[in-house]
């Protein structure tokens, strides 16, 4: 009895997780969409921790696959415009619930681009 427990809880938290990644690309894009200079534009998942690739490298790598989402639109060479933090961990509230934070981002506007440790989890790509 335990163990169906404890496997139903694991596949729950799995899909929650799921869930939440997903909730967190569609906020980052619509940042990135929002900060954009204009044109096709992706939020581009970045791993934080250690030594990571910066924004600039991940853009300019993402490009095929940015292009084949847009049609083949754009130009033919990804660049970093804008790179953002989405803290994962946010508040849940109800309805009622006023005057506090649900969740958080941080902006680190085009200087991100450049970083290569933890910092910018998300790159905001341009084609």
């Amino acid at each position: 009895m335990k163990s169906a427990f404890v496997s139903r809880l694991i596949i729950l938290s799995l899909v929650f997780a799921e869930t939440y990644a997903y909730d967190a690309d569609a906020i980052v894009q619509a940042a990135c969409a929002a900060s954009s200079p204009g044109g096709f534009v992706s939020a581009i998942r970045r791993t934080c921790g250690g030594t990571q690739a910066t924004c600039d490298a991940i853009c300019g790598s993402a490009i095929s696959g940015m292009r084949d989402i847009y049609g083949n639109q754009g130009s033919t060479t990804g660049t970093c415009f804008e790179a953002f933090h989405f803290y994962y961990k946010h508040a849940t509230l109800t309805p009622e619930e006023k005057g506090k934070a649900l969740m958080a981002m941080h902006r680190y506007g085009v200087s991100g681009c450049q970083s290569t440790g933890c910092g910018p989890n998300f790159c905001c790509c341009k084609a």
